[in-house]
């Protein structure tokens, strides 16, 4: 992957000074450095895009332009290497059970959450994405890089309740799948309303938007986030404390 580049900019605010999300932690989070099973994450993520530009899960068309062609690659979807080193060391760092990512699209995410977890040896990636063709992709992806995974090819609303979640034990959600404030709140109320343990909720793209960017800030004020952190006004980052 060669040298690694600067550190992302990251801003933290804190309402509790026990916070597992401290300043000198995150800047840890965010300093890059390489990891077991990177080289093999970057050539899946590169034989991926290959593959070239893939329909959408029809349900996105009421989210997209008339004229969008309705397709899309891998990298246009994906998260890039830079934040996919942070989400490794956020797996190491807390040590989740269960690392749950609404959206897996292609599953370059899902494998840099699996490379934590695979370190860890133990906890368990739930990921959901109704788009089946895509989902038959990720699959392969993220068997390449460990086992402790289930792929759910449905919403995360609709496949959630069967996922059987340990919600009891800390844990981590990956909020990537449609970029409308309002769906990405009710996705994070659903999150909470079941929490019973610390988890960290980590949303992608929170200024892809206006609506977004309120959505994340709105959660942010929610009972129970202990920390909030923003990296480069790409990703949010709530640590929340069991009700």
């Amino acid at each position: 992957m060669g040298e690694p580049g600067p550190a992302p900019l990251a801003v933290v605010r804190r309402k509790r000074d026990t916070a597992f999300l401290t300043e000198a932690r995150v800047a840890e989070l965010v300093r890059p450095r390489p990891f077991a099973r990177e080289p093999l994450i970057a050539e899946r993520a590169r034989l991926t895009q290959e593959m070239g530009p893939l329909d959408l899960w029809e349900g996105y068309r009421s989210f997209t332009a008339a004229e969008d062609s309705f397709k899309r690659s891998s990298n246009s979807v994906r998260t890039s290497h830079k934040y996919g080193r942070v989400y490794v060391q956020l797996a190491r760092r807390f040590r989740p059970w269960t690392v749950v990512e609404i959206g897996t699209a292609f599953g370059v995410s899902g494998m840099y959450w699996l490379a934590g977890l695979q370190a860890n040896r133990r906890g368990r990636l739930v990921t959901f994405d109704p788009n089946r063709q895509w989902q038959e992709i990720a699959r392969a992806n993220l068997a390449a890089i460990s086992p402790r995974f289930t792929a759910v090819a449905d919403t995360f609303e609709a496949g959630f309740g069967a996922a059987r979640i340990r919600f009891g034990r800390p844990g981590i959600a990956f909020i990537d799948g449609i970029h409308v404030g309002d769906i990405v709140k009710a996705q994070a109320e659903l999150l909470l309303a079941r929490i019973a343990s610390p988890w960290i909720l980590v949303f992608d793209d929170i200024r892809f938007n206006d609506g977004m960017y309120r959505c994340f800030r709105e959660i942010e004020q929610a009972e129970g986030v202990v920390s909030a952190v923003e990296i480069e006004s790409r990703v949010g980052i709530l640590e929340v404390e069991a009700g």
